[in-house]
């Protein structure tokens, strides 16, 4: 796999080793991801000195990660929802030894909101009793180019029409022809935009996606699709897809 990596180097005095060269560095599964795809990080840390050197803990919280954009705006903290034991800890790294930690970041801001496309700043650092080393940093990218789409669900595009506009997405669903779940509350208003729309569904609801495709709303009613578009919200609040590409999946009967 390919990982986007940032390695600092400090020097620390810690009890153990006169000075203790701590080597660094945070970084995230691949460079660039899809609008609401999990980031995975990894924070290692590695002990460069001649001597060991022991890090204790107040609790089984031993390091920290966060997530800034732009003007340093703190978006996402690790431990304000994670759950530690309040029993206290510690580990020892020996001369050349190495440490690594792993943490995922939902892509969502501290109200629970998907954020939008564009660079991110991860953040990780040790929490030890007394002074702690200066952060480690990397750089990821969200929603930009080339990164690659994770699908979601019909009900999370739904949802992010309205906190990320205009989101590039990609859904797998079946198609309905014009004959989407009437009792469904995003679709029973009718086409949103030309008679023609079509409609999708899946386990958490329909859509309308404008843009043709090779099928038949009358005879391909079932057939597996997977779309890529853009949400838009009409003036009544109708959520529903610009199609800038499809897949085509077995007909029924096929």
């Amino acid at each position: 796999m390919r990982w986007a990596l940032v390695v600092l180097v400090i020097a620390l005095a810690t009890a153990g080793a006169d000075a203790d060269d701590l080597m660094q560095g945070v970084k995230t599964e691949k460079p660039a991801y899809g609008l609401g795809e999990k980031v995975a990080c990894q924070y290692s840390i590695q002990n460069t000195g001649s001597l060991p050197v022991t890090y204790s803990f107040t609790s089984s919280k031993q390091f920290d990660l966060w997530v800034t954009r732009g003007d340093e705006n703190e978006l996402f903290r690790l431990s304000n929802s994670a759950t530690y034991s309040p029993v206290a800890t510690s580990f020892t790294l020996c001369a050349g030894e190495s440490r690594t930690f792993c943490a995922e970041w939902n892509q969502k801001d501290r109200k629970g909101n998907q954020v939008g496309p564009g660079a991110y700043t991860i953040c990780a650092q040790l929490t030890p009793t007394g002074t702690a080393p200066p952060y480690a940093r990397c750089k990821v990218a969200v929603g930009g180019k080339g990164a690659a789409l994770a699908p979601v669900t019909i009900k999370q595009a739904i949802l992010l029409a309205s906190q990320v506009p205009d989101s590039k997405v990609s859904i797998c669903a079946t198609y309905r022809g014009w004959s989407p779940s009437p009792n469904d509350p995003n679709t029973r208003e009718g086409p949103p935009v030309t008679r023609s729309d079509w409609a999708i569904c899946d386990a958490t609801g329909c859509m309308y996606v404008v843009g043709g495709i090779d099928l038949n709303p009358s005879k391909d009613n079932g057939t597996p699709v997977s779309v890529v578009g853009r949400v838009k919200k009409n003036d009544k609040g109708q959520v529903y897809l610009v199609l800038q590409s499809a897949t085509v999946g077995k007909k029924p009967g096929g």
